[in-house]
Parts: C-alpha cells; structure tokens; sequence
C-alpha cells in the first residue's frame, strides 16, 4: 500500500494546497485499486509519507468522505469505502448514457487531426489486447479512448461528471478487461463506434454503439462478481 503512495507523491503535478495535494493523492490509489475496498488509512504513517500535518489530512478525507470514496469510522479512522454490487451497477448505467450522449455531440465535430488521433488508439489498444498488456497499456490506451468523445463534445461539466464516475469503478475496469474473451468484444465494439463515427457520419448510431458497449462491459463484469464477490 504504502510503496504504491510513495511512487504517486513523485508522479503527482503540485497543487494549489497541501489538502488538495493529500485529496489528489488518495484519490488516485483509491480509483488505481491500490488502495483497496475497506483498507485503513493509518494518520500517522500517512502523514509521515506525504510529510504533512493532521490538519491538511483530516481536511482531505472529510472531503474525500464527502466524494464518497473514505468511509470517516468512530474508533477506526477513514477506510476505503466499499463498492456495492448496486453501485457498480448504477455507475455503469449512467457512464452508458453520458458516454453515448457525449459521442453523438463528438461526431458532429469532428476533424481529420481527431479520426487519425482516435485510429491511433484502437491500435494501441489492439497492441495491448494481442500482448496481453492489460494493467499497464490497455487501460491506458482504453480510457483515452472512452475520454477523447467527452473531450471533443466541447462540455466540461460532462467530461468532469464521466471522469468522476469512471474513477470509482477504476479497479473494476481491469477486472473487466481480463475475462477470458471479452477483450475481443471491446475492440470490436470499438470499431463499431469508430465506424458509425468516421464513416456514416452517424450521431445517433455512434451515440448507441457507445451505449451497447458500455453496457456489455457493465453485463460481464457484474456477472464475474456475483460468482467471485471477494473481487
């Protein structure tokens, strides 16, 4: 736990406040996974990593608490909160709406620099599926292509509700991306979009094949966790 943290404190740009730098920090082990569901956030090992007092820390997680990623606990401290069934659910239900929504705008404006950017992309992503490169590339390389339609909508306020919601169920979009098969699904879903995009001109078909392909993530995964719920 406390390795991976001190690899982020090095990776992380500098923010406005020592809060804002503790909240990003925590942020990004949460929504990596590698600070897992139900984990403790130790205060004093904590603050001895990031080398900041308790006041900045405690300022941090009740923010943190209000974003719904600690749970603030009498007796115990902060711990990672835990993802429900119904929540990772829920998420997908509504990353499938945004995402499809943001894709139809995206089509309406796209340029020749955007559809030699976005085949870029897939082929990386497609590298990444032939090598097997899950947790390193494919993730990478997926979530700029899932980002690159919010993006180029133009709407800030549904890049940052898509990128917020995407960040909670980060650990689970790995866990999505190694059942046997589906990798194949994702990049052929893929090339559905990017051939209603490119090709048809088609808002309103990219928009669905955006919607399908988030779901059929949301169908897969959902099913992998009621047979292993210890995930």
């Amino acid at each position: 736990m406390y390795r991976i943290i001190d690899k982020i404190i090095y990776n992380t740009k500098p923010m406005s406040s020592k809060k804002e730098e503790t909240y990003q920090k925590i942020q990004e082990a949460i929504s990596s996974g590698d600070l897992r569901p139900g984990e403790r956030l130790v205060e004093n090992r904590i603050c001895e990593i990031f080398e900041i007092g308790r006041t900045p820390l405690r300022e941090a997680l009740r923010q943190l608490e209000a974003d719904g990623y600690v749970d603030v606990v009498p007796n115990k401290g902060a711990v990672v909160r835990k993802i429900s069934l119904k929540d990772v659910e829920d998420i997908y239900d509504i990353v499938a709406l945004l995402e499809g929504y943001a894709t139809e705008i995206a089509t309406k404006y796209i340029k020749q620099e955007d559809k030699r950017a976005l085949r870029k992309i897939q082929d990386d992503c497609k590298e990444a599926w032939r090598s097997k490169d899950f947790s390193r590339k494919w993730l990478g390389k997926n979530a700029l292509f899932h980002g690159y339609f919010p993006k180029l909508s133009g709407n800030l306020y549904l890049c940052s509700q898509i990128d917020g919601l995407r960040r909670r169920i980060y650990r689970y979009r790995l866990i999505a991306a190694t059942i046997p098969g589906s990798m194949e699904k994702h990049i052929s879903a893929h090339e559905e979009v990017l051939n209603a995009v490119f090709k048809k001109m088609d808002a309103r078909q990219a928009g669905r094949a955006m919607r399908r392909h988030v779901m059929y993530v949301k169908k897969t995964l959902i099913d992998v966790l009621k047979h292993y719920p210890g995930l």
